[in-house]
């Protein structure tokens, strides 16, 4: 598959591929060389075992994307599972994270499954936009602590998306008030409520330890509140330079 871009996607199909995500893998995210990360083997068995692993290519044949993913069980009901996704920074903003996730969702198309989910940190508010309004998934579970250990944000705090693969059409997004709250205030206006949360991704950092565990504590508090309720969260959009907005309404 070829984007706009001039991306190839395609299911990696060799060891050395393999090898090659893995450390994409550990630079887009700074892990050191020893940190176990994943397996060219386990990359192997998922896709003889029904889930993904597909990768990014550019007109070098370099990788340059990468993406994996797994087939989970609700009550039942399967679903595909995209456990993570890279993009190395010279190509990111040109479009490759959504022609991996949309490859990913071909491969989950063609073993039966109708959707896809996966996890983000609530306060990346880009990724929040990405995965909400670019690809149309709603958030719909919250874990505080998901993977019981910190990463380099903090605490690692996550929204559940789902993502039907069928595409249906979506309501569209309420207007932004004009009011914006502070960061990790949560305002109701009508049907509609508008959660605060940094713009910029390295925001948490500039806050210090302290100050960043903060507001990671009354943005969890929050978005609990809201999903606990029945609520979902169909958007994040940037309200001004400083904040982003979730919209959050009923299921």
């Amino acid at each position: 598959m070829s984007s706009p871009a001039g991306i190839t996607t395609r299911s990696l199909s060799t060891t050395a591929e393999r090898l090659a995500a893995v450390r994409l893998y550990r630079a887009v995210f700074g892990l050191a060389d020893d940190d176990p990360a994943f397996s060219p083997k386990l990359l192997c068995a998922l896709q003889h075992s029904g889930g993904s692993a597909l990768g990014a290519f550019d007109e070098d044949d370099r990788l340059v994307g990468f993406t994996y993913g797994f087939v989970g069980l609700d009550g039942g009901t399967p679903h595909h599972y995209s456990q993570t996704a890279a993009v190395a920074p010279a190509v990111q903003g040109r479009g490759v994270g959504r022609q991996l996730k949309r490859a990913q969702a071909e491969v989950a198309r063609r073993t039966g499954v109708t959707t896809m989910r996966w996890a983000y940190d609530p306060l990346q508010a880009r990724n929040a936009h990405f995965n909400l309004d670019v690809l149309g998934a709603t958030g719909r579970w919250f874990h505080r602590d998901y993977y019981g250990m910190p990463d380099h944000h903090g605490r690692t705090d996550r929204v559940v998306v789902e993502w039907p693969l069928d595409r249906p059409a979506r309501a569209a997004v309420p207007a932004l008030p004009a009011d914006v709250p502070e960061w990790g205030a949560a305002r109701t206006d009508g049907d509609v409520t508008w959660l605060a949360v940094p713009a910029a991704g390295d925001a948490l950092r500039q806050l210090g330890p302290e100050r960043a565990l903060a507001l990671r504590d009354r943005v969890a508090d929050e978005i609990d509140a809201l999903l606990g309720a029945g609520r979902v969260l169909r958007s994040c959009l940037r309200a001004d330079a400083r904040t982003a907005l979730y919209c959050a309404v009923a299921a």
